[in-house]
């Protein structure tokens, strides 16, 4: 891993410090790795609401699909014959 560039920084008392413009709009993420270190890293993250779509059941799921919809190609859909189908049929009240 090369350096770029060591910054020495005082914290201030309000914990707040600045990283540069480079780093911002960016997601990073802030690893304490004990007392006296933490890790700075930028990536993409996970929210958790997410999370569910980032398993291995769901990769595979949509691989399936994906096999399936490859074998199976959209067809041509007459509207016409299946908005009749969906109307609404009278059936006789009852006495």
């Amino acid at each position: 891993m090369a350096t770029k560039q060591a910054k020495l920084l005082t914290v201030p008392a309000n914990g707040q410090i600045s990283i540069g413009k480079s780093w911002a709009g960016r997601h990073i993420l802030v690893e304490e790795i004990g007392s006296d270190q933490i890790l700075i890293s930028a990536g993409i993250f996970v929210p958790d609401s997410q999370r569910t779509f980032n398993t291995k059941e769901a990769k595979e799921s949509l691989d399936s699909f994906n096999e399936w919809e490859n074998a199976n190609p959209a067809k041509k859909t007459d509207a016409d014959s299946l908005f009749s189908s969906l109307k609404k049929k009278k059936l006789p009240r009852a006495k």
